[in-house]
């Protein structure tokens, strides 16, 4: 079961100036459809601008008038009062992808590392990752000291256990596998060859973010917004995304925007909202 804090209801109000929106939440999974054009994306990308900068991007403000959050406690949030983000556990993950120029400050730091968008995400999560790691050893090297049960101190570790068989599961097809021993993000091919995250496929890499986002979390109680993250990934990863994000942080509010049958076929079709049934004409302000 679900615990903590979590976002119960969006309220929009002046999509395209012409109407408002209520969509009602549950505390696990939330899945938004609907056709190309039809606004899905707008609500979602409005709601990520919320708990990245505490307002509507300037792009979005000609999309929509305001955006307000309800939360499972009573308190709310809106585009119309500043607050700060960072007092909420709002993960925001972007897989769409885009090539970095040259003249990119991020390329030049990265020596051409760093050649797309994805990759950028991927590097930042490197220091997050390792940081996990370094925590998730602490706990063990403490537990052993304590004199711990073999059973207690396998516990600690489960998740990132659990972490790498989901990838591995998900790579085998390509003969890729997780580096275990290794305190960062790499894997190894099948003939012994290892290979960093920039190398590989963006499918690969988007799955990657996903997973790695939801395992820092550490099992924590938070609130996870993702945009199609159906672009490049294959049709068997798009049917199994939910259940591996789920079982990897069961206390994960999942908020989704998709129009792929496959992402909610696995038991989920009773979590989709249809974004056209939860529009209503716009309502004037007093």
């Amino acid at each position: 079961m679900t615990t903590g804090l979590y976002i119960q209801k969006i309220d929009v109000h002046g999509l395209w100036n012409i109407c408002d929106l209520t969509w009602e939440l549950t505390p696990e999974v939330n899945v938004l459809a609907g056709s190309n054009g039809s606004g899905k994306s707008t609500v979602l990308r409005c709601l990520s601008d919320l708990f990245t900068q505490g307002s509507l991007a300037n792009g979005h403000r000609c999309r929509i008038q305001s955006i307000e959050v309800t939360f499972t406690d009573g308190t709310t949030v809106s585009s119309e009062q500043p607050f700060d983000p960072s007092r909420y556990n709002v993960s925001v993950i972007s897989t769409f992808d885009t090539v970095l120029q040259e003249s990119d400050a991020i390329y030049k730091l990265s020596d051409g590392t760093v050649a797309t968008y994805l990759d950028w995400i991927l590097y930042k999560l490197q220091n997050r990752y390792l940081t996990y790691q370094l925590e998730v050893g602490k706990k063990v090297i403490a537990a052993l000291q304590a004199g711990r049960s073999t059973t207690e101190v396998q516990a600690l570790t489960l998740r990132r256990v659990q972490y790498f068989d989901i990838l591995d599961a998900l790579l085998e097809a390509t003969g890729k596998q997780v580096d275990r021993e290794s305190d960062t993000l790499q894997f190894k091919t099948r003939f012994g060859v290892t290979i960093q995250p920039y190398q590989l496929s963006s499918g690969e890499k988007q799955i990657l973010i996903i997973l790695t986002q939801v395992l820092i979390q550490a099992g924590r109680s938070c609130i996870m917004i993702m945009d199609e993250p159906e672009i490049s990934l294959h049709f068997d990863w798009q049917r199994r995304l939910i259940e591996d994000v789920r079982s990897l942080n069961p206390n994960l509010q999942l908020i989704l925007a998709t129009h792929s049958p496959a992402v909610v076929m696995n038991g989920w079709t009773d979590r989709v909202a249809e974004i056209s049934d939860l529009l209503r004409p716009m309502a004037q302000k007093a």
